[in-house]
């Protein structure tokens, strides 16, 4: 009885496991394909802040932005989560950029006065699906910069 409760319990981690794992292969193929391309003119600062949500969730990342230095925030999600809204926010939660106050644009660009912290919070819609099983996907924060001339 017990070998048979362990077996099943292997079984059911190993498909979970195979499940993250082509998760997060379908994340990498959409930002290469999808993301990287709409970060231009700036350049990626080699971090791709990636997270599998189901709709109606938030995710949230942290970055640290230069004194000086022109940024561009680049929100990228699955077709079937719809369109993301995303805030940016300092250490203390205010509100420095709202896209839903700016036109639902999936970016931000800024020039960072300050060398700071700062929180990308992004929320994906709810669903109006009527089925038990709610739509979920990727959504990734990519930062790039403008190199210096």
């Amino acid at each position: 009885m017990k070998l048979t409760t362990f077996i099943k319990t292997i079984m059911a981690m190993s498909v979970m496991v195979l499940f993250f794992s082509e998760s997060q292969a379908q994340c990498s193929t959409n930002i290469k394909k999808k993301c990287m391309p709409n970060i231009a003119p700036f350049t990626p600062n080699g971090q791709a802040n990636t997270s599998t949500v189901v709709a109606g969730q938030k995710t949230e990342v942290s970055q640290t932005f230069y004194s000086g230095q022109d940024y561009r925030i680049f929100i990228c999600s699955d077709a079937n989560l719809g369109t993301c809204s995303f805030k940016v926010m300092d250490q203390s939660r205010k509100v420095l950029f709202d896209s839903q106050k700016n036109d639902s644009p999936d970016f931000w660009d800024f020039k960072s006065k300050s060398t700071q912290q700062l929180i990308v919070e992004v929320t994906t819609p709810t669903s109006q699906t009527t089925s038990s099983v709610l739509p979920s996907g990727c959504v990734t924060v990519l930062v790039g910069f403008k190199k210096d001339k």
